[in-house]
């Protein structure tokens, strides 16, 4: 396949460490580190195969030098180059490198931690987003090996894992509704937990609830003055877009496209996501 038969959305960006372990960026990428590039490359094409059709992506594979790669990854993991390799310039390299290891120095000994899957992952770095962002006033310590009762994102998770969707998503509900009255409805405490309950609504397999969620999230951060390209608004954009090519019901679809459309048209997100939409409507009979 041709690189210019290739849409230019989604794309991501596999970047590698000294270490040999790889991150993601890009539309509903995992953000947690991968061990390897050909894990990193797996990931990926499980993304491009839940594309409504399924079909190759564009992405950058990123050497620890900062050499950028170019390639196309298909649903089945194949992968092709699709260009020539991209060095950064020689200051922006000895930068680069100066900056991994001072990092590395700073960090000291590597802590191990364990691997979470499916929704935890997700949940783990909403709970992260949110403790960033709200700063919650201090509360009293507690012994290290005290069970975290008081935490909600623990209980939904376990819920979610143990299968029980409807204790998960009460919760989140719960949550929401506290953060509504505290914090009121223009606010990204409440569209925190609004992207908790999409997050809960993937995984359950209702991706139209899933895209309409985050859809909602993004209208809520932007009605609380967060801008366009603020990092959150733009992830709960492109997650709410993934969910939407997962949509199969082509009236829920067509309702769903037109209002990511819509909102498209403020955060743009990728070179190529607003092509995306208006061709995947365009082919919505």
């Amino acid at each position: 396949m041709d690189i210019i038969d290739v849409p230019a959305w989604p794309l991501y960006k596999l970047t590698a460490d000294q270490d040999g372990t790889v991150t993601i960026t890009g539309p509903a990428a995992p953000k947690y580190t991968f061990p390897d590039r050909a894990s990193a490359v797996d990931a990926v094409a499980q993304l491009a195969a839940v594309l409504r059709p399924s079909r190759a992506v564009r992405a950058e594979a990123v050497d620890a030098d900062g050499t950028a790669w170019p390639v196309t990854i298909d649903p089945d993991g194949t992968v092709t180059e699709a260009g020539r390799p991209t060095k950064p310039r020689k200051k922006d390299r000895k930068a680069r490198t100066e900056e991994v290891a001072s990092h590395r120095a700073d960090k000291g000994p590597v802590e191990e931690r364990p691997v979470l899957s499916g929704v935890q992952q997700l949940l783990a770095q909403a709970q992260a987003r949110q403790q960033q962002h709200l700063v919650p006033a201090p509360r009293a310590q507690t012994p290290p090996t005290a069970p975290l009762e008081d935490d909600p994102h623990r209980a939904i998770s376990e819920a979610s894992q143990a299968g029980r969707h409807r204790e998960a998503a009460a919760i989140a509900a719960a949550c929401e509704q506290a953060a509504l009255r505290s914090h009121g409805p223009a606010s990204a405490e409440v569209a925190h937990w609004i992207e908790v309950r999409a997050f809960l609504a993937l995984q359950e397999g209702t991706a139209h609830r899933a895209c309409q969620l985050w859809l909602q999230g993004a209208v809520v951060r932007l009605t609380a003055t967060q801008p366009p390209d603020h990092p959150d608004v733009v992830e709960a954009v492109d997650r709410a877009h993934h969910a939407w090519h997962l949509v199969t019901d082509q009236d829920k679809a067509r309702e769903l496209g037109t209002e990511l459309l819509n909102i498209r048209s403020r955060v743009t997100g990728r070179s190529g996501a607003l092509t995306d939409v208006q061709r995947r409507l365009g082919n919505i009979s």
